[in-house]
């Protein structure tokens, strides 16, 4: 593409070329200082910009770039969109031969270059001061010495989008972003690539200007960690509305505590809820294809037992992300029947925690467990009645740390949905990952193995209630039972004491339970599916009264109730080694 030509030019003197990020650069010793020579060589140069952009840029992508500094970001650009096109430009007029070379290198041919500064609309022609540093020259004179100054063309940034209609936006150029989006058209492009400078014009400018951009629709990724550069896109469908939310869980003799968590989540916005079960003997099944039946669910045997698997969970999330409605879905959860999400908004809905947060990738929510309550006996009710009372949700730093369930937005940008968090198909660090307080965080993206998460204020809008033990007849049932993820795994008394936590009682669940009385309300007027319920409950109390009458298992009931006895006993005071101290 033709480009413009301007008589500064002066031919290039260089004997080596710097191989850097798949890009070949000319090491031209007067334009690529020390302090750009190193994170040249080693990849670290404009490695936040271009790997913004590698995860934005479509192949028919049209590419405005603001600051065209050594060109690379327009040849990594060209790469990416070979039905596109780029426009780059550079105020800076010893820089023009450089970016003609490095186009030349890379066999750069969908790009055209412009000499000026830019700024909201045309005007005069401006003073630019070059410096020794090329990165640091700019149209300002003050920051710091400049060795030489150019009266430059001032091009409107106006007249280059209605000319070029960009649908991205890179812009470096050293502090004139500042008001350069006021008042612009700004509806045909799909993300901007910002570089901010708050030390050339204050942290409050800056936020003015991304203020600017968000009411233009183009909203800021949340950032993790402190940082100049913005990836800023466009959300037109964002909260969504009336999504498609699909629920997957497992299942075994959980017959007693369906409708309950069945009626909160119903309530609550999830759309779709898919059940896989197995060797149920309290008529769980049963009850199930009731609700098949009636449309609440979709109730299907564990595909691990048609292949003599082991492995109910993952074979069940492996096979639900095969199936129609996965693919019709917005988003999707992983949870059990003992874990209730409570979203903290004064609507309690789904719709509204998505109000609340900005877009993201995935949403993982903090456990927060439910102890026994001081309930020895099981009696049918609902168990965020039951037991309301839970561990500190505010813990210290060795208790913070607790396992997650992630509601996961589906999207090219996401491989596998697992259990407590998706695999990603993206870079972590361009995934958006939110805690349940919809702040941004990095732990989970940067280890694919972590399932766990620092719970210290990630409770904000969500949380994960989990009633892991219920009373302790229903939890001797659980470990009767089995592990409902994988087939011969036990549950031992030390997951009962890591879980007996009910000193607390701050979480509340009114909002939750409310919703899902109105559900239940309805599941109560069909006779048929409350006697399957009944029969559940009378199940779970028979297999309660058999396992009572085995010697083993009244052992271990007797070591559980001394288990919870013991963690109600308040410590020994400091000093003293429990006994009662004589005065």
């Amino acid at each position: 593409m033709a480009d413009d030509q301007n008589t500064l030019d002066t031919p290039l003197s260089y004997d080596e070329i710097i191989d850097t990020r798949g890009l070949r650069v000319p090491f031209v010793q007067n334009i690529i200082t020390p302090n750009i020579e190193k994170p040249l060589r080693n990849g670290r140069y404009e490695a936040g910009e271009l790997r913004h952009l590698q995860s934005l840029l479509k192949p028919d992508d049209r590419l405005l770039d603001l600051g065209g500094g050594l060109g690379l970001v327009a040849a990594t650009a060209s790469k990416l969109t070979p039905e596109g096109e780029i426009l780059s430009v550079e105020a800076h007029p010893g820089l023009l031969p450089m970016i003609r070379e490095v186009w030349r290198l890379n066999n750069v041919d969908n790009a055209e270059l412009k000499h000026g500064l830019i700024a909201n609309t045309a005007g005069a022609a401006a003073k630019f001061y070059a410096r020794t540093d090329f990165w640091a020259s700019s149209a300002e004179p003050h920051s710091r010495p400049f060795v030489d100054e150019y009266d430059v063309e001032t091009l409107g940034l106006d007249a280059l989008i209605h000319a070029f209609r960009p649908t991205i936006i890179s812009c470096d150029i050293e502090g004139a972003e500042e008001a350069l989006f006021d008042g612009l058209d700004l509806s045909g492009v799909r993300a901007i690539v910002l570089e901010t400078h708050p030390k050339v014009y204050g942290v409050q400018a800056r936020d003015t200007l991304l203020d600017t951009l968000k009411v233009k629709g183009l909203a800021a990724r949340p950032q993790p960690r402190p940082t100049t550069v913005y990836v800023l896109e466009r959300y037109p469908d964002w909260p969504p509305q009336n999504p498609r939310t699909l629920l997957a869980t497992c299942m075994k003799d959980e017959g007693p505590f369906i409708l309950e968590w069945l009626a909160w989540h119903k309530a609550i916005g999830i759309t779709d809820i898919v059940v896989f079960s197995n060797d149920c003997t309290d008529g769980t099944d049963a009850l199930l294809d009731h609700l098949d039946a009636r449309g609440d669910l979709t109730h299907l045997p564990n595909p691990a037992s048609q292949f003599g698997s082991g492995y109910f969970q993952p074979s069940a999330l492996n096979y639900v992300q095969t199936m129609p409605v996965f693919r019709a879905a917005d988003f999707m959860l992983s949870i059990d029947v003992d874990e209730f999400v409570n979203i903290r908004t004064p609507e309690g809905t789904l719709q509204s925690l998505l109000a609340r947060v900005p877009p993201f990738d995935v949403l993982s929510i903090s456990e927060l467990n439910h102890g026994s309550n001081d309930q020895t006996s099981f009696r049918p009710g609902w168990v965020t009645d039951q037991f309301p009372a839970h561990a500190s949700p505010h813990p210290g730093r060795w208790r913070a740390k607790v396992g997650v369930k992630s509601l996961t937005r589906l999207s090219d940008r996401i491989e596998k949905v697992r259990n407590h968090r998706p695999d990603l198909a993206v870079p972590p660090e361009d995934a958006i990952w939110l805690n349940g307080s919809g702040k941004p965080i990095t732990a989970l993206a940067e280890d694919a193995t972590e399932n766990g998460l620092d719970s210290r204020g990630a409770r904000d809008l969500v949380s994960l209630e989990h009633f892991a033990l219920r009373s302790i007849d229903s939890f001797l049932v659980k470990a009767w039972r089995g592990d409902v993820v994988i087939k011969g795994k036990q549950v031992s008394n030390a997951y009962f004491r890591r879980r007996n936590r009910d000193s607390h009682r701050e979480m509340d669940l009114s909002k939750g339970q409310s919703l899902a009385r109105l559900v239940y309300a309805e599941f109560e007027q069909d006779a048929e599916l409350m006697k399957r319920h009944d029969a559940c409950n009378k199940a779970h109390q028979d297999r309660i009264d058999a396992l009572n009458a085995d010697p083993a298992y009244r052992a271990r009931r007797a070591e559980i109730v001394n288990i919870a006895a013991e963690q109600k006993t308040p410590p020994p005071a400091k000093g003293t080694d429990g006994d009662i101290q004589s005065s």
